[in-house]
C-alpha cells in the first residue's frame, strides 16, 4: 500500500467518524441550535434518531481507525512521507479526540 493511500485513509476515517458523531448529535443539539435561529432540521433528527446505534458505531469505528492508523505510520510509511511526519500524526489524534467528545455529548444529551 502506497504512503499517499495511507495518509488518505486516516482522513478519511477521521472525517467519517466526526461526521457519524455530527449526525448522531442532529437529534438532540442541532435542532436547538438551529431553531435559535429560526431554521427547522426536523427530517434529518428524525432520520437520526432512529439509527443512532449504527451512527454511535460507526463514529468509534471510524475514530478508532484513524488513531491506529496514525500510530502505525511511523513504522508502515516511508520517511519523508505525508503519513511519517508528526504534524500529520497530531492532527488526526486532534480530529479524533474532537470527533469523540462530540460523539460523548451527542450521547449524553441524547
Amino acid at each position: 500500500m502506497n504512503d499517499g493511500l495511507k495518509s488518505t485513509g486516516a482522513v478519511a476515517l477521521v472525517a467519517g467518524g466526526i461526521a457519524a458523531a455530527f449526525a448522531l448529535a442532529t437529534c438532540c443539539a442541532l435542532p436547538v441550535l438551529l431553531g435559535s435561529a429560526a431554521l427547522v432540521f426536523a427530517p434529518i433528527a428524525v432520520a437520526s434518531e432512529a439509527h443512532s446505534q449504527a451512527l454511535t458505531a460507526i463514529s468509534a469505528i471510524g475514530l478508532a481507525g484513524s488513531v491506529g492508523m496514525a500510530a502505525r505510520a511511523p513504522r508502515h510509511c516511508e520517511p519523508g512521507a505525508v503519513c511519517a511526519r508528526p504534524w500529520f500524526r497530531w492532527g488526526v489524534v486532534v480530529a479524533a479526540s474532537a470527533g469523540l467528545v462530540l460523539l460523548v455529548l451527542a450521547k449524553a444529551y441524547a
